[in-house]
């Protein structure tokens, strides 16, 4: 599975946001904005006690197809990875409500990025060791603490974002770079799943109770991808507007 091609959009999130660095002022949001999502109810769990699926009697490929529909369309769930990529130590520990609710942050090299999603509002936090590293002091003094609201569609924050929609991250992270093929049947920490491979270092692991739901993708010394808490609530809180810097406020104030 591709466990590497997956954070690969993490090494661009300096041009991102390098934008920004260049301007002299912040333009504090001033309208309210959504205060939390809930999801209304949990969705099934992939548990010991749900009923087979038979998911193991298919073959590779739609084992394949049948787990990446069935977690992207969870109600909730957790995704939380870390690997090493070309040379830098890369982790993600996102929660999802749905497909246009998140919060989460990457972690590159000891320097964090939070992001928060609420439908078609991007929440984008990086930390001081982040803005340092881009812009030195002045970027420190003019976003530490500020979070950058964007969209989605924004192309300086495109791929960035992208860890906020859930079919995207689970549609990326749940392709295969060769042929896939079944592996063993097996027990993860107590819950009934198949391995798949695909000819590279990657093993994922389908659920063969309840839903086909993704547990794991297991790299080896490359990394781990696990899919945790699936129907467990999730609340997605906006942040406070006299910290959010609205990022075509930025953009029209130009260098």
């Amino acid at each position: 599975m591709r466990i590497h091609s997956t954070f690969r959009s993490a090494l661009v999130v300096s041009a991102a946001l390098g934008f920004t660095l260049t301007t002299t002022g912040c333009n504090s949001d001033s309208k309210d904005d959504a205060g939390s999502v809930r999801p209304a109810s949990p969705a099934t769990s992939a548990s010991p006690a749900a009923s087979a699926n038979g998911i193991e009697k298919q073959s590779a490929q739609k084992i394949l197809a049948a787990a990446r529909k069935a977690t992207a369309s969870a109600a909730t769930l957790r995704i939380k990875g870390q690997i090493k990529e070309g040379g830098q130590a890369i982790a993600l520990d996102f929660s999802y409500s749905g497909k246009e609710s998140a919060t989460g942050e990457l972690t590159m090299d000891g320097q964090r990025v939070a992001l928060t999603r609420i439908g078609s509002a991007v929440y984008v936090k990086p930390d001081d060791k982040f803005l340092q590293k881009l812009g030195g002091k002045a970027a420190v003094q003019t976003l530490a603490g500020k979070y950058l609201k964007t969209k989605p569609g924004d192309k300086d924050f495109a791929d960035i974002a992208t860890f906020t929609t859930l079919p995207k991250v689970v549609n990326g992270i749940l392709t295969a770079e060769g042929t896939p093929a079944k592996g063993e049947v097996a027990s993860l920490e107590g819950r009934p799943a198949i391995a798949l491979t695909d000819g590279g270092k990657g093993k994922l692991y389908v659920s063969t109770v309840g839903e086909p739901y993704a547990l794991r993708i297991d790299g080896g010394a490359d990394g781990r991808i696990d899919f945790l808490d699936y129907g467990k609530a999730v609340t997605v809180q906006a942040p406070p507007s006299n910290q959010v810097v609205d990022v075509s406020g930025l953009k029209g104030a130009g260098g």
